[in-house]
């Protein structure tokens, strides 16, 4: 077993869970110096082509069959991904060159390529990239970037929900720092160890749920603007709560996820006698959630970290 923190190398690191998603065995520490929470690599072992093959069948599966079936993933996540589309088209302009690394059935680089001058995908799950080209008509592969692209190529290289997965994150990044033009930047977005569910509430069943043997580094700011300082990027770091009170009100009473969309759902999934009061309702729960935002960024928690980063100068 590694108790070497991979970041800072420091060897004051614990033990903060054992067993994690699906009851795997496996080693989840928290660094003491640093207080970066990462998976010990050598406490469990992938599966061969894992993520060319059985990924969304041992991730996602339980919570939502549908991830299966990359079309219909597809419309899930086209709808589930709108705020990170809504972020990344108020980054563009029209003329810049965007690669989504990590780019799944192509959800997020179909919401933006009427924004950008192109849109480019790398992917490793064959039936996804199978989907991206053959449906979506998109230029995504899974063959190594270098037998694609010329350094310097690309404004924007998108990371939606993939650092985490990357187990030397610094050495990744220098090399994909060599396909952005000299002031292009990464847009970054990964799951907050600040999240409210783990931190702010005492909820056993989402501790097991959250940490799980894909997930190989559970970033804060604070430790992925450390990450940012080794590979040489600069930039803006923010915490965002994507899910809603209503998502924390089914964990907190069910204890267990909910379906893709439904997780997301802003009300909760309740008939009302009278559809007319359908709207006051809907404007009711979304001063909540406003308010709730609120308070949980005072308190210091949000469920993601947004970062654009880039060159450090």
């Amino acid at each position: 077993m590694s108790e070497i923190c991979p970041l800072c190398e420091s060897r004051k690191t614990t033990i903060v869970a054992d067993r994690v998603r699906f009851d795997h065995e496996a080693h989840v520490r928290r660094c003491g110096e640093c207080s970066l929470v990462f998976l010990d690599q050598d406490s469990f072992e992938f599966p061969a082509d894992f993520y060319e093959h059985s990924y969304h069948q041992t991730y996602l599966t339980h919570v939502d069959p549908a991830t299966v079936d990359p079309a219909r993933y597809f419309e899930k996540m086209s709808i589930a991904s709108k705020p990170w589309i809504e972020r990344i088209r108020g980054l563009l302009t029209g003329a810049e060159a965007v690669l989504d690394v990590g780019c799944s059935t192509g959800h997020v680089l179909a919401g933006i390529r009427d924004a950008a001058r192109s849109v480019s995908g790398h992917e490793l799950s064959r039936k996804e990239v199978a989907y991206c080209r053959d449906v979506l008509q998109l230029d995504v592969a899974d063959s190594p970037l270098e037998q694609r692209f010329a350094p310097g190529t690309f404004d924007y290289i998108l990371l939606i929900f993939v650092l985490e997965h990357i187990g030397r994150p610094v050495e990744f990044l220098n090399d994909l720092k060599r396909y952005l033009k000299p002031d292009g930047k990464f847009v970054i977005v990964v799951p907050n160890v600040t999240d409210p569910l783990l931190g702010f509430y005492r909820i056993p069943e989402f501790g097991r749920f959250y940490f799980c043997i894909e997930h190989l580094f559970y970033y804060s700011p604070k430790t992925i603007g450390e990450l940012f300082t080794r590979a040489a990027l600069f930039g803006s770091i923010e915490t965002v709560q994507e899910y809603p009170i209503t998502n924390h009100l089914n964990w907190g009473y069910r204890q267990k996820p909910s379906e893709t969309l439904a997780s997301r759902r802003m009300v909760p999934d309740i008939a009302l006698a009278d559809e007319s009061k359908l709207g006051a309702w809907e404007r009711f729960w979304a001063e909540v959630n406003e308010s709730y935002r609120q308070l949980l960024k005072r308190e210091g928690h949000g469920d993601r970290v947004w970062s654009v980063v880039g060159r450090a100068r």
